[in-house]
């Protein structure tokens, strides 16, 4: 990994240096901190150890204008500092540090450090790519979902005329039987039937597909407007 050290001094710069090549990473040097500033926003560096104290812009700024960036939930940032007391490191943690430690630091110390912030940060990109891959799955679900409904709202549109539409008829045909004079009481029974098993199949068949709609007084049927067919 390429590591940002940001330090004024020299000396400070080359011990971190040398930690952390020993370690096996890369460093990016800055000598204050608007360089540091600048060399971030062309690399987003991960990993930022950075003095608080230097020319142009101090460690706590330096901080600030990173933690403002949208990416910088994926940078992690080291703190180094002569000053004590638990003001300052409040101060330092509130402007978005995440490690803070005393100037001059120890070797050991310092590695540890490092290590415990590549943990995190190999941590943070594991749920960065599961967020990424959730929200893809999720993207996918919403997809399939609409065309399942899409193709729902096809099969009930078809249902609907395939359903109605006879039924239509036949309540038509038996309202005009029922209008007709000279039937026997058998036929006239016949015909009620007709009409009140016709209105009860035609109210369940909007029950079932009015439940299945979002708007369901669109299939409301008046069996009794059904107009009569001539049959001669």
């Amino acid at each position: 990994m390429d590591i940002l050290v940001a330090d004024d001094d020299c000396t400070g710069r080359f011990l971190l240096n040398s930690a952390l090549c020993e370690l096996g990473h890369s460093v990016t040097e800055a000598t204050n901190g608007c360089d540091a500033w600048k060399v971030w926003k062309r690399q987003r560096h991960q990993l930022i150890i950075s003095d608080w104290m230097m020319p142009c812009m101090d460690g706590l700024e330096l901080c600030r204008r990173i933690r403002a960036e949208e990416t910088s939930q994926l940078s992690y940032i080291i703190l180094i500092t002569a000053r004590e007391g638990n003001a300052n490191y409040l101060d330092a943690m509130n402007s978005g540090v995440d490690d803070f430690m005393s100037k001059p630091f120890e070797r050991d110390r310092l590695i540890a450090r490092v290590r415990v912030a590549m943990r995190i940060l190999g941590l943070n990109q594991s749920l960065q790519l599961a967020n990424t891959h959730l929200e893809r799955r999720v993207e996918e679900r919403t997809a399939e979902l609409q065309k399942a409904l899409q193709a729902k709202s096809e099969f009930l549109s078809r249902a609907s005329h395939e359903l109605r539409t006879p039924m239509n008829h036949i309540l038509g045909f038996a309202q005009l039987l029922a209008s007709k004079k000279g039937l026997t009481e058998k036929q006239e029974a016949s015909v009620r039937q007709i009409l009140e098993s016709g209105r009860r199949l035609l109210t369940l068949i909007d029950y079932i597909l009015g439940f299945s709609k979002s708007d369901p007084s669109e299939l409301s049927f008046d069996a009794a407007g059904a107009p009569p067919m001539s049959i001669g």
